[in-house]
């Protein structure tokens, strides 16, 4: 439908069109177009429809009548509001408007303000229909849409949202006006941890997207979304919010990090065991000597470790990343023999303290790569190497605390606030050189989100150093004692 004021006058006499054009135009906000007769004025109907058509009923040729039936009939000009005018006996000629499809009627002659009061009428009515109509059009999109939609107000208010988006988010059937953030908080944690805040401040442009994540449970693996933000022109500063599942993704890029990780540093050892070995056995001339064949037992034994561990790997691929709708069932084992494994890939035996209590840890692959990668870090850009790394276990607010501390050089609080984000690593020198991608990190902070943990970082200028704080949820952590009643109970 043309833009609102446009109407469309059909009357053969000139005069009338004269006179209805300038009381119009006096009104204001109008655009006139006029027809001679029906059939003209049918066709113009037909290839603009207007928002409002002022129809004569006696006219040469086709009728007023006649013209109103034929715009009732086409799909077109169904919905576009008629006024009949006619100087007829006044009773019949109006039900025989309304039969043939008026929306409204008026004698000639009519006064001024009779006429401007019912064409304001009609032009508003059928604003409001048009826009009744663009909203259920709008709310059947929404119903039948296979992602989650959410549609909420410049306050961040719930206006109305997809049986997807509620059936995920947990929204009432009947809620409306409640908190979009703090309905969706309840299960989910954004990322950055600022992205409602600044979805309110109206610090995102529109089109701008973030992620929301569903930390894993003892009953669901994690999910992650996709969340874009589309302002809504016409409905008063509304946003529309789609949610796209990306766990998929994440799952995969998550798969990839930590495979190559656990192959990177499981197999180094063993590989290095290896390669001196044979090296000398082929410069060696006393094969037969008991030197070498302890050389070659000590060869097997590395063989059979590489064997092992490959073996290990591929059974924490299969188990973690299985395509499965539930979290997979955790092995457990102490924390102080991951610890220690991840050190001793990081070059760090018998450098790290842990101190606190005796606990196992659930997924002690995800966790040991997690130890590794900061562990590695720590190796390369502290004092680790001479002063060691502390390691103190402690229950916070219902989760678990692990902070490692390591002295060295300290950061500004930018430069820590920019930890842990994608291709964040630092520069050492001048000249752009880069240690890395700068993924390792965030694919660090990423596996542990996913099982409802959380990697932060802070420095105090009184103590030189950098603190990684590991958060573990407290499904993930037993005590000594627990895990002993558990296991005689099963």
């Amino acid at each position: 439908m043309s833009a609102p004021g446009n109407v469309l006058l059909v009357d053969d006499d000139r005069a009338m069109r004269l006179r209805l054009r300038d009381l119009l135009q006096r009104e204001g906000g109008y655009t006139i177009h006029e027809a001679t007769d029906g059939a003209a004025g049918l066709a113009a109907a037909l290839a603009a429809p207007p928002d409002l058509i002022l129809l004569d009923i006696m006219m040469p040729g086709m009728t007023g009548y006649e013209v109103c039936a034929a715009l009732r009939a086409d799909a077109r000009t169904r919905e576009v509001p008629v006024i009949v005018l006619s100087a007829a006996d006044e009773s019949e000629a109006m039900v025989t408007a309304l039969e043939a499809g008026a929306d409204d009627f008026l004698s000639k002659p009519f006064s001024a303000p009779e006429l401007r009061a019912k064409v304001r009428t009609i032009t508003r009515l059928n604003r409001f229909r048009a826009l009744a109509g663009e909203r259920d059009r709008f709310r059947w999109l929404l119903d039948h849409s296979l992602e989650p939609l959410v549609v909420a107000d410049n306050r961040g208010a719930l206006v109305c949202a997809n049986e997807r988006a509620r059936a995920l988010f947990g929204f009432a059937p009947d809620e409306s006006g409640g908190d979009v953030a703090t309905v969706i908080g309840r299960y989910f944690r954004s990322e950055p941890v600022d992205a409602w805040v600044a979805w309110r401040e109206l610090r995102l442009p529109d089109g701008a997207a973030f992620s929301i994540f569903q930390p894993e449970t003892p009953q669901m693996a994690a999910r992650w979304f996709e969340v874009e933000l589309h302002s809504l022109d016409g409905h008063h500063g509304q946003t529309l919010l789609k949610f796209t599942n990306r766990t998929g993704a994440v799952r995969r890029e998550l798969e990839t990090f930590t495979f190559q990780h656990l192959i990177s540093h499981k197999i180094r050892t063993p590989l290095n065991g290896l390669a001196p070995i044979f090296n000398f056995l082929e410069a060696s001339e006393a094969c037969a000597s008991g030197e070498m064949r302890d050389l070659l037992r000590h060869a097997r034994d590395s063989a059979e470790r590489l064997e092992g561990t490959l073996l290990a790997v591929l059974r924490h691929h299969a188990a973690v990343f299985a395509p499965t709708s539930a979290a997979p069932a955790p092995t457990w084992k102490p924390l102080t023999e991951v610890m220690a494994a991840a050190a001793d890939d990081a070059g760090l035996r018998d450098r790290v303290t842990v101190r606190g209590p005796t606990v196992r840890v659930a997924h002690p692959e995800t966790i040991e790569v997690a130890l590794g990668e900061l562990l590695d870090n720590y190796a390369k850009f502290s004092d680790a190497g001479q002063g060691g790394v502390e390691a103190t276990l402690s229950a916070v607010d219902g989760r678990w605390q692990l902070r490692l501390f390591a002295r060295g050089p300290g950061l500004p609080p930018d430069v820590v606030a920019r930890l842990g984000q994608p291709y964040g690593q630092l520069e050492r020198k001048f000249s752009g050189e880069i240690p890395g991608m700068g993924l390792g990190l965030a694919t660090v902070r990423l596996l542990l989100r996913s099982m409802g943990g959380d990697l932060n970082f802070t420095s105090d200028p009184a103590t030189p150093g950098l603190a990684s704080v590991l958060l573990l949820p407290a499904h993930a952590v037993k005590s000594a004692t627990d895990h002993a009643r558990e296991s005689s109970a099963s």
